[in-house]
């Protein structure tokens, strides 16, 4: 295996990464915000998350033939400025109409730029790429914990939620005049390429639609759902959503540093099941001490489910890194499209400890899929082994 480095343009696509990921998590943190400012039910509060999911989903559809279209370099920062345009829109934003506008903005724009660094990490790091992956996530986990204790701070100082949100756009400009004289082209494409992925890597996908969707369920409607069982005010209810982030954070470190001596399929499984654990704190959680240790739990295993699911499944089709991170994208964004909304419309029509049932019934499924994907790549290494000349 060759020795992982880091390049001055591997720290700016985490930078990036981390910048995305910041704005990424703030619809779901400011819903119960503007549930407030602008009376929402539950189901139009989950239209903010799923705005961003669609924007990210069209996206996903469109990413390679965009960086064809662009080339990787120029892709990489016009996705950043619709992103930062989005922002804008939301901060903006006294309609509900205009907020979700906003939201799918972000989300388009945040998805062409997720899909590029995915590809540009894989591509530059290659079989190393479990590791620029899991290492990039770390940094988007961080901004998650900025993001938590900068609206914590904002509501403290009388600020407000924008200020909070609006904070990050500096970073851009700064990440291009550091790094616009580096080189950005993706690599050509195989010989005699038909752009088709295998069917194993339409497995893994599924498998990560599940783990997003668990994910997403949790990032979108954690606050409400610690607002409600435990009985504190949205304020509160955020800032216990630190606990959460804190909890991804950790457990990134902690899978980036395994992900140099264990293969991306067992800890995923060992995630998976620490996620389930975390959900069964939180779920009957009635005081805001058990509701934190749940999320703190919860966080360190859902975290590690999506770097590590995505290092398996664009694994599977590492000659197109383009293609299979803009599909990876598109699956996993119809996933946040549709959790937080069916979420929402159960809560309006039950509570919403009961529609948080999702959850472990995401992770069940997405067990099944990483088994499925697990056997059939071992059925092929030994296919290949013994096909293979002496």
């Amino acid at each position: 295996m060759p020795v992982f480095r880091r390049d001055r343009m591997t720290w700016v696509a985490y930078a990036m990464l981390a910048w995305f990921a910041y704005l990424q998590a703030s619809p779901g943190l400011v819903v119960p915000h503007l549930r407030d400012e602008l009376h929402m039910s539950y189901s139009a509060g989950g239209l903010l998350v799923a705005g961003f999911a669609g924007g990210s989903l069209v996206a996903g559809l469109v990413s390679a033939r965009a960086e064809r279209t662009a080339g990787r370099k120029a892709l990489f920062w016009l996705s950043a400025l619709a992103m930062a345009v989005g922002t804008l829109l939301l901060t903006a934003g006294r309609t509900e109409v205009l907020a979700v506008a906003a939201t799918t903005v972000m989300g388009f724009g945040g998805g062409l730029l997720l899909t590029t660094i995915q590809a540009l990490l894989s591509d530059r790091h290659g079989p190393r790429r479990t590791i620029a992956l899991t290492e990039a996530n770390v940094a988007a986990s961080a901004a998650y914990v900025i993001l938590s204790g900068a609206l914590a701070l904002a509501a403290a100082t009388g600020a407000g939620w924008r200020a909070a949100v609006l904070a990050v756009l500096a970073l851009p400009p700064l990440a291009f005049a550091l790094s616009h004289r580096e080189r950005l082209e993706a690599p050509p494409p195989p010989p005699k390429d038909r752009g088709t992925l295998p069917v194993a890597f339409w497995v893994a996908a599924a498998m990560i639609f599940c783990t997003t969707a668990a994910e997403w369920c949790v990032t979108g409607w954690g606050a409400s759902f610690v607002k409600d069982a435990a009985g504190v005010s949205t304020d509160t209810a955020v800032t216990l959503m630190g606990g959460y982030f804190a909890g991804v954070l950790a457990g990134r470190v902690t899978g980036s540093a395994l992900a140099r001596r264990f293969p991306a399929h067992r800890l995923l499984a060992g995630a998976l099941a620490l996620s389930g654990v975390g959900f069964a704190i939180l779920w009957p959680a009635a005081v805001p001490a058990t509701a934190l240790a749940g999320l703190v739990v919860l966080g360190i295993g859902l975290g590690n489910l999506f770097p590590l699911g995505l290092s398996v499944t664009v694994g599977l089709a590492s000659e197109h890194a383009q293609l299979a991170s803009g599909r990876a994208v598109l699956v996993t964004s119809a996933a946040v499209l549709l959790a937080p909304l069916t979420v929402g419309a159960l809560a309006d029509a039950t509570s919403i400890s009961a529609a948080l049932g999702v959850v472990p019934a995401a992770l069940a499924l997405a067990a099944v899929g990483l088994t499925a994907v697990t056997r059939t790549q071992t059925r092929l290494a030994i296919s290949s082994s013994r096909s293979s000349p002496r």
